[in-house]
């Protein structure tokens, strides 16, 4: 950050203008009220740009650059902040500085207004901007989100997706699959209950009954008859 103080006098900034940095100040320049001395204040906030000000959608590629008037005397240098007006030529700023951005985009010029408005006009020439008042300027691009961000937004919601889709398909052959092995159990235990019952039907011949859905024999019960002993 760089400030830069310059005094003179009123009548030298009406016949003359002046020249300081990245900064032209034509001829007639009135300032108001018409003090007789005044101090001009240049500013840049270089890499502190984008801390003290902020532009929506928009992004700040070159250091933000400031001119204020300020009542000057001999024993005060920098009073009450004063205006001025340019009765010919506008204040032409130039800005060398300027940061990487897409080659489509054209930077336009921004300037902070009080209330934190932000008023945008095109520039004169390549990296040059023409204003009329006092305050901060600066350049900005439209600000668009990275190429990279949709497409990995894009590809996270897909592998969500198959991954759900994965999970469901297996949950349901889980499922089948073990309903197929308690079907292979319940039969092979069938047919070897119908295997039991076809080798008891080769021997003696026994009553059945059944239990729930099982097929037993039951033989009957015969008791022994007693005999006398000599």
């Amino acid at each position: 950050m760089e400030v830069s103080v310059v005094r003179l006098h009123r009548f030298s900034l009406w016949s003359r203008g002046m020249n300081y940095s990245f900064f032209s100040l034509p001829p007639r320049i009135l300032p108001q009220p018409n003090e007789k001395r005044i101090t001009i204040l240049f500013e840049n906030l270089g890499n502190w740009s984008s801390h003290y000000f902020n532009v929506p959608n928009h992004t700040i590629v070159a250091p933000v650059f400031g001119v204020m008037a300020y009542n000057s005397s001999e024993k005060v240098l920098v009073d009450e902040k004063i205006n001025f007006t340019t009765h010919g030529d506008p204040i032409r700023i130039r800005f060398p500085h300027v940061g990487q951005h897409r080659k489509n985009d054209t930077p336009i010029c921004a300037e902070f207004s009080a209330g934190e408005l932000v008023k945008f006009k095109n520039m004169t020439e390549p990296y040059v901007c023409e204003v009329y008042s006092q305050g901060h300027y600066t350049l900005v691009v439209p600000s668009f989100p990275s190429p990279k961000e949709p497409n990995s937004r894009s590809h996270s919601k897909r592998f969500t997706k198959w991954w759900v889709l994965g999970f469901v398909i297996g949950f349901v052959g889980l499922v089948i699959l073990v309903l197929i092995l308690l079907a292979l159990v319940k039969e092979a235990k069938k047919r070897r209950i119908r295997k039991m019952e076809r080798n008891s039907e080769g021997g003696e011949l026994f009553d059945t009954f059944w239990i729930g859905e099982t097929k037993l024999p039951s033989a009957s019960m015969l008791r022994t008859q007693p005999t006398l002993e000599n």
